[in-house]
């Protein structure tokens, strides 16, 4: 579950939001500047809130009033940013595995796995490849392989099928809300195009300026 009422304020932007994502798929629609990107760098801790309160489950996890804020490392959150953000000195594989890395997993576990969900979004063949030398579509199936691995406590995407072509769309499509449904946590999907959020979310919501 995520919960979120307060203000998001990312460098000049300011806005009050009030969101509420139990175990189902949510989906972000509207214009360039609503603040739909800014929401998901707020629930990823990577912007604090300016007042109010975020809350993941049942811990809270911002709060400016009760001086509380629980570093991004620490959230357990799956996220595809737009611009990839694989960590360039990483394999594809080493990139996807490193959520489960980072929670302890052996790496001989941890690799395998990453190895497996590289396998069903069609990347395999660029396991070893290191993340400057893929190709848009490439980094962002190993970005999305890396947010839906083990178990996240919610999953954010923002634009997750922006550079993937025509031919590969509806597979990744597929294979994302397969995970997600598996998953069962409270997510929320950011995408202009309106077609991937209707096949993806199990309700919309509109943001406007």
């Amino acid at each position: 579950m995520i919960s979120l009422h307060g203000t998001v304020e990312v460098g000049s932007f300011s806005r009050e939001f009030s969101i509420d994502v139990g175990n189902e798929i949510v989906g972000m629609f509207g214009a360039n500047g609503s603040g739909k990107t800014s929401v998901l760098r707020t629930i990823a801790g990577l912007c604090p809130l300016g007042n109010g309160e975020l809350k993941l489950g049942d811990d809270l996890v911002d709060a400016p009033a009760k001086n509380m804020f629980v570093l991004p490392e620490m959230r357990n959150i799956g996220m595809v940013f737009q611009d990839h953000s694989l960590f360039p000195f990483m394999t594809a594989v080493d990139n996807a595995a490193f959520p489960l890395l980072m929670r302890g997993v052996k790496r001989t576990a941890a690799v395998k796995m990453a190895a497996e969900m590289l396998e069903q979004f069609g990347v395999a063949h660029v396991a070893q490849h290191m993340a400057p030398t893929l190709s848009g579509g490439q980094s962002q199936r190993v970005a999305i392989a890396r947010a839906l691995i083990g178990s996240p406590q919610a999953v954010l995407l923002d634009e997750p099928l922006s550079a993937i072509d025509d031919e590969s769309r509806e597979n990744v499509r597929n294979q994302i809300r397969e995970h997600l449904s598996r998953l069962g946590v409270g997510t929320i999907v950011v995408s202009h195009d309106r077609a991937d959020l209707d096949h993806l979310c199990t309700r919309i919501e509109n943001y406007t300026r």
